[in-house]
């Protein structure tokens, strides 16, 4: 993996050997300090709100195999994950998922499910979002765009073609097949959410390119696609941890449709310290967050049991279902 990195590495200075890097001096000369600050600041958020609406497609996929998860419990799973993925080889976060769904009771098999339908749908909604730069980078009409809405429109109409999407990935990865019968609703809802994701988050790119003195409108598409593609790029090279490296090349390579290159790789380079700050600073908030609500609930669950009526066994009572406990204690 370190020699693979270092080849990448290599690649991205020869790529930008040669360039004229004043260019960056000139556009951060010909920008307001104040500007840049707030352009950076609102990328941060923007690529945080994308990971909360992540985080909730996760929670639809759960219950589109079966398992209505509280949220509490899905966004723990969520954002622990987060600081997984950072972990060589994306198998960890595979494992750590399953293990941590076993303990609120949620089957390996259902959770292994899950995990592959996710990664499926973040990739179907990642490419799909991708072809939004095809205008600029390949020199397409705007009917173009029309192409980027069909896949996540056939899959809306038969969401059962994303279990047959994760059964072959699961041959190639060599993993288990998917086994739990499938909700259309709950994978429908994932797309979705896992569509708003993509946008939002690739917002914070749109942001940050503007900073740096590109065109607005014509940006705005473009950037979008980029980072759709970059980060699809990034999870497909099992290679590089969260995708370092291929991302930057191909967000690079996107941006000089309409930035110098110097410009671009800067804006490509920014754009990874934005995600990953923002990525981790959510998930630590989040993982804050879920851990206070989960002591309270155990600190709460047994004054709620102490509150009981004891009822004498044998008696009618004592033999109703345990369904009576609250949604969130199960």
């Amino acid at each position: 993996m370190g020699l693979l990195l270092a080849v990448t590495a290599i690649f991205i200075v020869i790529t930008l050997r040669g360039q004229d890097w004043s260019t960056v001096a000139a556009t951060l000369r010909g920008q307001r300090p104040g500007f840049v600050a707030t352009m950076v600041v609102l990328a941060v958020l923007a690529n945080a709100a994308g990971l909360v609406a992540t985080m909730i497609s996760w929670r639809a996929m759960l219950a589109g195999v079966g398992e209505r998860v509280a949220a509490v419990d899905a966004a723990r799973i969520f954002y622990f994950g987060q600081f997984v993925k950072y972990v060589p080889g994306k198998v960890m976060g595979f494992l750590v998922s399953v293990e941590m769904g076993r303990r609120i009771g949620v089957p390996a098999a259902r959770m292994g499910t899950a995990w592959l339908l996710a990664l499926v749908v973040s990739l179907l909604t990642g490419a799909t979002v991708g072809l939004a730069a095809g205008p600029e980078v390949f020199g397409a009409s705007a009917a173009w765009l029309l192409l980027a809405v069909a896949p996540v429109a056939v899959v809306l109409v038969r969401p059962e073609l994303v279990g047959r999407a994760a059964t072959l990935l699961a041959r190639v990865r060599r993993r288990p097949e998917p086994s739990t019968a499938m909700s259309g609703t709950g994978i429908r809802q994932a797309v979705v959410a896992q569509l708003l994701a993509w946008l939002i988050g690739g917002a914070h790119l749109w942001l940050l390119a503007v900073a740096m003195g590109a065109p607005p409108l014509r940006a705005l598409p473009l950037c979008l696609g980029a980072f759709g593609l970059g980060a699809v790029a990034g999870v497909i090279a099992v290679f590089a941890p969260d995708g370092i490296g291929v991302r930057e090349v191909v967000v690079t390579a996107a941006l000089s449709v309409i930035l110098p290159v110097p410009v671009a790789s800067v804006v490509a380079l920014v754009s990874r310290v934005v995600v990953t700050v923002s990525e981790l600073v959510t998930a630590g908030i989040g993982l804050g967050v879920t851990e206070a609500i989960l002591r309270r609930r155990a600190r709460t669950s047994p004054a709620a049991a102490a509150e009981v009526v004891p009822v004498n066994v044998g008696s009618p009572a004592s033999k109703k279902s345990p369904s009576c406990l609250p949604q969130a204690d199960r």
